[in-house]
């Protein structure tokens, strides 16, 4: 005879159910906040690249119905016209270059080819490379780096020359004539230290803890000469520097310039 198996129905708590009802509440609430707020920093980031695709091509377009609106062309105004596009065709490869770069580096670490690197090495060809680019004949340029910086570092040295590049570029964009750009390197026991300081407009504190976020971008900072931009290049150099193991960040002060650190491990730390 089969023994019978009587279940007791356990006794609700009402007190327990309203604190678990509530701690459930509570986190769909977060759950729901993160994402209309992924979903905000998304329809500014498309809204940013939609606008910066829009005005290259309108430039490109209206140079073709101007060339073909003419009986005679003359060949002054098509080398012009021809420089304009090409100036255009060369940003919009760019910005599809930034925006697919920073969608894939999150979802393919195959995208980093790490080697062992003299940094001192890689610092020293970058800084001679830029000094001889006409596009900072009007800055003054240094390098400071200790004689004792030898130091090895694990890094995809396109991906860290690209970080350079994009720090450079900044400090170049949100400069004066005669400011000064300086590439200084130093190392504690774990840790190499690089930074690229500027004597530009700066930035003010309360923008700091977000311009490397994607699409944010300091309106206040922007000079008369410079283009806009997604604001996708530093949170490039950000998803870069995290990838090789390091931190970045920035200090500023408005109207004095701007300094840019960043840090990437030691291999004898």
């Amino acid at each position: 005879m089969k023994k019978k198996i009587i279940f007791s129905k356990p006794e609700l708590n009402t007190e327990d159910l309203s604190i678990a009802l509530y701690n459930a509440t509570q986190k769909l609430e977060q759950a729901n906040a993160l994402l209309e707020e992924s979903q905000k920093q998304k329809d500014m980031l498309f809204s940013n690249i939609s606008h910066d695709l829009r005005s290259p091509i309108t430039a490109i377009r209206n140079s073709i119905e101007y060339l073909l609106s003419l009986d005679e062309i003359d060949k002054e105004e098509l080398t012009s016209s021809l420089k304009l596009m090409e100036r255009r065709s060369i940003y919009l490869e760019h910005l599809v270059n930034d925006v697919f770069l920073l969608s894939s580096i999150d979802i393919n670490e195959n995208m980093f080819h790490k080697e062992n690197l003299n940094l001192t090495y890689i610092l020293e060809d970058f800084y001679f490379m830029v000094a001889e680019d006409s596009c900072y004949e009007n800055r003054k340029l240094h390098l400071d780096v200790p004689e004792d910086f030898e130091c090895m570092v694990s890094v995809d040295s396109k991906m860290f020359l690209r970080v350079l590049d994009n720090l450079f570029t900044n400090a170049l964009k949100y400069s004066h004539e005669g400011a000064s750009i300086t590439l200084n390197a130093y190392k504690d026991n774990a840790y190499a230290h690089i930074l690229v300081s500027d004597t530009g407009i700066g930035i003010e504190a309360e923008h700091l803890s977000q311009i490397f976020e994607p699409s944010y971008m300091v309106e206040s900072a922007r000079t008369p000469s410079s283009t806009t931009g997604t604001g996708l290049g530093l949170a490039i150099v950000k998803a870069i520097i995290q990838h090789l193991g390091g931190t970045i960040w920035c200090e500023s002060t408005p109207f004095e310039g701007s300094t840019f650190h960043f840090t990437l491990p030691l291999l004898n730390a």
